[in-house]
């Protein structure tokens, strides 16, 4: 029996696929506790002539939910029904010669739900590199005050700035201490210098790191891309795809980045949504040529103007979203990494 590490799982979309393809319904557990404590805060008034109850009664209620996701063999079972009904490509069936470049194999990703591929994978969390964007210029200055002091600590260093001191302080006549003053400057450049050899992180221009946040901001926002690389020998090929930070197995992105990293050295295995194979040649699809024409009525001019805004937008928008040929984007479903028994390990009981 294998057993799978779920790294991201989109929980939404897997029960929605699952029961249209089995035909039932995948519920939710829901577990309730109400625990409760009712205390009579009344206050007693005798006012000779009559009792009065001021107050009232007050009631304290207190509930937990719990819920129950649906076990990971439902997960199992998905990525079963997806193959068995002719939804899913599994990109390691493919023949040693067909690679995402091979025209039909773009054909099948085309026609396909979903694809399945294993391989090394790169994360890329914009957002924290915002962050550490953000901390760099005190990240360098940190780092050289560091190299620095390390440097002004060491028993060499010393020794040169006891030599200085030493030669600035030279008696004798004139042209020995102006011989002392001179070898003393030559010192101090020599130990400036290697100061700066040390210190020799540079700081990058607050204008550019300023820029930086801005198109993320724009473009970029809580966006966490994944890269799969199915063939070793084909680099530019590659599937990709945004995940949802809420549906990971480890949500904080810093605990995230310290377990795995922005490169895991372990292959994982990614199921997803076929959203867009890009085309080789240039695209035909042209929604403004409705447009294109002599004379435009006014209310079509005004469409166009508003519409031409959107398509202006797109040469931004490509450079970041980056889908262009031979890559496929996808929704990603899941990605986990598959284990099986290592006979090595087994131990008899």
């Amino acid at each position: 029996m294998n057993l799978y590490d779920y790294l991201y799982v989109d929980l939404e979309k897997s029960i929605s696929l699952y029961s249209q393809l089995t035909g039932g319904v995948v519920e939710l557990k829901e577990t309730q506790k109400e625990k409760g404590s009712t205390s009579d805060n009344k206050r007693n008034y005798d006012f000779k002539v009559f009792k009065h109850d001021a107050g009232g009664v007050e009631h304290e209620k207190e509930q937990s939910k719990a819920t129950i996701k649906p076990h990971h063999a439902l997960l199992q079972e998905l990525e079963k029904e997806l193959s068995s009904n002719g939804y899913l490509l599994d990109l390691s069936i493919l023949d040693e010669t067909q690679t995402l470049k091979s025209p039909e194999v773009r054909d099948i990703l085309k026609n396909a739900l979903c694809v399945k591929c294993t391989g090394r994978v790169v994360f890329e969390d914009y957002e924290r590199m915002k962050k550490i964007g953000q901390d760099f210029p005190s990240i360098v200055e940190l780092i050289n005050k560091s190299s620095s002091n390390t440097l002004e600590s060491s028993p060499e260093y010393q020794v040169i700035v006891d030599q200085i001191k030493s030669l600035q302080n030279a008696s004798g006549d004139r042209n020995q201490k102006q011989k002392a003053k001179q070898q003393a400057k030559e010192l101090q450049s020599n130990l400036d210098q290697l100061k700066a050899s040390v210190t020799g992180v540079d700081v990058v221009p607050q204008w550019i790191l300023d820029g930086m946040k801005t198109w993320i901001d724009a473009f970029l926002p809580n966006i966490i891309n994944i890269r799969v690389y199915p063939f070793s020998g084909e680099m530019d090929e590659h599937l990709f795809g945004h995940l949802d930070s809420s549906n990971f197995a480890i949500q904080d992105p810093t605990a995230f980045h310290f377990t795995y990293g922005s490169f895991p050295t372990e292959e994982f295995t990614i199921i997803g949504v076929v959203t867009s194979v890009p085309n080789e040649e240039d695209e035909e699809f042209k929604p403004l040529i409705e447009f294109e024409k002599d004379e435009l009525e006014d209310h079509e001019s005004v469409e166009s103007a508003f519409r031409g805004m959107f398509r202006g937008f797109d040469g931004m928008e490509s450079m970041v979203r980056t889908c262009r040929y031979p890559r496929v984007l996808v929704h990603p479903i899941l990605v986990y990494r598959q284990t099986s028994p290592n006979k090595l390990l087994k131990q008899e009981k």
